[in-house]
């Protein structure tokens, strides 16, 4: 059970969420999302929240992540196909924290959930709304600690 779970509508294309570690440490987190135009270079490209006719109304732009003073390095592959979000949350682990983004509507929805550790994203899992235990995605990301001596 999480000791906090906050949580954000997107407004007007963003999110804002604060929160803490299990440490103490305060967590910000900030989704902003822009809407997809004629133009957009992307629109033949599977994308969470759309299907093969339809291309998601918006798209993610970027997550801004930072425990305490440090700003965590969020790689665009974790939410650039996460199209129409329409709330995100955090939620508190014991090692870290999870970034919750759910998204799409009805048959297009999803379920975004990117776990991090008190230095980086660790891993990003997207589920199906419908189908989640048959329709998923994972990616885990590796980085080299900051206490690395190397």
């Amino acid at each position: 059970m999480p000791s906090y779970a906050i949580s954000a509508d997107l407004v007007q294309g963003i999110a804002k969420l604060k929160g803490q570690l299990t440490d103490g440490t305060t967590v910000k987190a900030e989704l902003r999302t822009i809407k997809v135009t004629p133009k957009y270079p992307y629109k033949h490209a599977f994308m969470w929240g759309g299907d093969e006719t339809a291309v998601p109304k918006t798209v993610i732009t970027a997550i801004d992540v930072r425990i305490g003073s440090e700003k965590i390095f969020v790689p665009l592959s974790a939410y650039s196909d996460l199209g129409d979000p329409h709330q995100t949350s955090l939620e508190n682990m014991e090692h870290g924290f999870k970034l919750i983004i759910t998204g799409g509507d009805a048959a297009v929805s999803y379920k975004a959930v990117l776990v991090f550790d008190k230095e980086n994203i660790q891993r990003r899992k997207v589920t199906h709304g419908e189908f989640p235990d048959e329709v998923w995605e994972e990616t885990v990301y590796s980085f080299i600690s900051k206490d690395d001596e190397r």
